[in-house]
């Protein structure tokens, strides 16, 4: 229990601190639903000038490291080394596999390294 509210402390600080930057798409949370933010994922909007892995560059020349998000099942080599998922479009996964990354979101961040994060989000994003 600990843990999940830690997470969700840090989800829920995340998204007080990006909420109001055009283009970012953050984690929704339904009133039947509650967030537990294993990780905490952000996705540009395709009329952005950058991708995910131009927007992870620029956060890593500010410091910040992030993870990208997983490839859809289609375009994992294991099952297309098997012919599997052949001339199938999926592209709500393609595309967020290309816009979507992890921000840091280890048990051990701290709020001032939330609020570093969130301040070179938004510098590399304005």
């Amino acid at each position: 229990d600990d843990l999940i509210a830690q997470k969700r402390w840090m989800g829920q600080e995340y998204s007080r601190q990006l909420r109001d930057i055009p283009g970012l798409e953050l984690p929704v949370e339904e009133p039947w639903c509650r967030h537990m933010y294993w990780m905490y994922g952000v996705v540009l909007s395709e009329d952005r000038d950058m991708d995910a892995v131009a927007f992870a560059r620029e956060l890593h020349k500010l410091e910040v490291d992030t993870r990208p998000f997983f490839l859809g099942m289609h375009e994992q080599p294991v099952f297309q080394k098997r012919g599997l998922f052949v001339n199938g479009s999926y592209p709500v996964a393609e595309r967020l596999a290309k816009q979507g990354l992890y921000l840091p979101s280890g048990l051990a961040l701290t709020e001032d390294q939330i609020a570093e994060v969130c301040r070179a989000v938004r510098k590399v994003l304005s």
